[in-house]
């Protein structure tokens, strides 16, 4: 019976830092890795694994067991492509070995997702993870928010609401301090501890935000598309800079309104703030989208149906907030009960319908595109 020891490096430190070409196989092979990998940086938990990794083969060799040694690596964009390239790799190093069994040595939970890559390929016996004492913690605790960074699923149904519930806390609790301030002056100072916390809470939610949605790098391609859409004379770029002005003069015109009315307190003043400014943001978006919709028609000869259902579920969804707005209004204190009850429900049942003529209409679209494509299929 023979047993392979494999060392896996799921993002590939070992072949972007050391320049190496992977699969490692044999002893004196490895031991020449970690070593330049250790001098190229020496605070690589993948030299640990590669390390331990030997010490194991030499373990079970003094035992007079019959093991070979191998590192496969991946490639640093995580996922299904790093993820293939070990499976490639694998299937090389078990050609070249022929051994019955494995066992699986890794630096930290990243590297553990290829275990069921390596156990469909062979006999699994055993899954060594190789932790930095002082750092097992960590390391343990980066791997959980990269690994949630960089999963869809993960940062829409557990970072986002996070991202927005302190982006939200943190505005008003500066806004409110803000607020004071303009009412009662300099004696409004004693809050600027609570300001500082409001700040703390926005930037946090603001970077989650921005890797969540990667916003970073699509300012970078806006802002190549601004200067593209100048040159060109693209018809996109005024619908934009009105949704633009839009949504500036009703952010304005919603802040007018918390100081008119002297709210102080976070919630009414997202709420009033939200009820002032919700349609015209919904106006600017529908600018925005619709300067894109005849930029594409114009462009390219043809019209995104899409379009008018997604308006649709947008339409529907701001009626139901609208109403939601209303009831929370009213539950609150900040509008009479016999004047709301019948709008909530009335905007309520406007969204649900419309909802479900922006789901007919969407059906209906998709139908209409995939005929469109049959078509020129038969022209081609």
């Amino acid at each position: 019976m023979s047993k392979l020891i494999l060392c896996a490096d799921r993002d590939d430190d070992i072949g972007e830092k050391t320049g190496l070409e992977t699969p490692i196989i044999g002893r004196e092979e490895n031991l020449q890795a970690a070593i330049k990998l250790g001098l190229k940086d020496p605070e690589d938990s993948d030299t640990n694994s590669i390390l331990s990794a030997i010490s194991l083969y030499d373990e079970l060799k003094e035992k007079g067991e019959s093991v070979e040694i191998a590192t496969i690596c991946g490639a640093p964009s995580l996922g299904y492509t790093s993820d293939e390239i070990l499976s490639n790799e694998l299937d090389t190093v078990l050609e070249k070995t022929e051994p019955d069994s494995a066992v699986l040595v890794t630096d930290g939970a990243e590297d553990e997702y290829i275990s069921p890559i390596v156990s469909s390929k062979i006999d699994l016996s055993h899954v060594k993870t190789v932790y930095v004492k002082q750092s097992e913690s960590v390391e343990n605790l980066y791997y959980l928010f990269v690994k949630m960074f960089r999963e869809e699923k993960t940062k829409r149904k557990i970072l986002l609401p996070i991202s927005l519930a302190l982006l939200v806390y943190g505005f008003f609790r500066m806004v409110a301090l803000i607020s004071n301030l303009a009412i009662e002056g300099l004696s409004a100072l004693t809050g600027l501890p609570g300001f500082g916390i409001g700040s703390i809470f926005f930037v946090i939610g603001l970077y989650i935000f921005i890797r969540i949605y990667e916003l970073d790098r699509k300012t970078i391609k806006g802002y190549e598309k601004v200067k593209e859409a100048i040159s060109t004379g693209s018809v996109w770029l005024p619908f934009t800079a009105v949704a633009l002005l839009i949504v500036i003069g009703s952010s304005i015109q919603g802040w007018n309104v918390i100081v008119e009315q002297n709210l102080t307190s976070p919630l009414p003043m997202f709420l009033s703030f939200s009820y002032t400014v919700i349609w015209w943001w919904i106006g600017a978006i529908f600018l925005f989208e619709l300067g894109r919709l005849i930029d594409t028609y114009l462009t390219h000869g043809r019209v995104k149906w899409s379009f008018w259902a997604v308006f649709l579920t947008l339409f529907a969804l701001t009626f139901i907030f609208w109403g939601a707005l209303d009831y929370i209004r009213q539950v609150v204190g900040m509008t009479e009960e016999s004047s709301v009850f019948p709008m909530v429900a009335i905007n309520i049942t406007l969204g649900l319908l419309i909802g479900v003529l922006a789901g007919v209409t969407q059906r209906s679209f998709k139908e209409r595109q995939e005929d469109d494509e049959d078509e020129d299929e038969e022209k081609d």
